[in-house]
């Protein structure tokens, strides 16, 4: 009889967890507010990519499918690494924004959520950004005179 192949976590798999991590942790001090979409993303993907996690946001990582009569503990453990990475991500959002994206079953859904709500480029902030770098003042001259100096 041959024995079934048996999963292990290495250390250097997508389903390692170091013994400290926790669902409790921050994974950067960037919390989200609904203004530093850009800034908090790039904090997250950094951290998530020192942690090997990276795969579980950005569809590189496909969840197992046991087939009939295997052994289930690869979909168990990525089932459980999804929910830990879930929890890193509301632990660094703002409570009044968490409501929001609290109830998605997966980071990869909860990810793209948050992309399509705050990656969007709004036409008319970038116009008062432009208008407001035009105004700006050095010691009261204008700023495009001050740099002819």
């Amino acid at each position: 009889m041959m024995s079934a192949k048996k999963f292990i976590v290495e250390n250097h798999s997508f389903y390692y967890l170091h013994p400290l991590e926790g669902p409790g942790g921050l994974i950067t001090a960037v919390i989200f507010d609904g203004t530093n979409y850009d800034l908090w993303k790039r904090a997250i993907k950094t951290a998530l990519k020192v942690k090997n996690k990276l795969g579980f946001i950005d569809e590189t990582l496909k969840k197992p499918e046991p087939k009939m009569g295997e052994d289930a503990t690869e979909l168990q453990t990525q089932e459980m690494i999804n929910s830990m990475i879930c929890s890193w991500i509301l632990n660094v959002i703002k409570p009044k924004l968490q409501s929001s994206i609290a109830y998605v079953d997966t980071a990869e859904l909860m990810w793209s959520n948050l992309k399509k709500r705050y990656a969007v480029a709004s036409a008319p902030k970038i116009h008062q950004l432009k208008a407001s770098l035009a105004d700006c003042k050095q010691g009261g001259m204008m700023l495009s005179n001050f740099t002819r100096r």
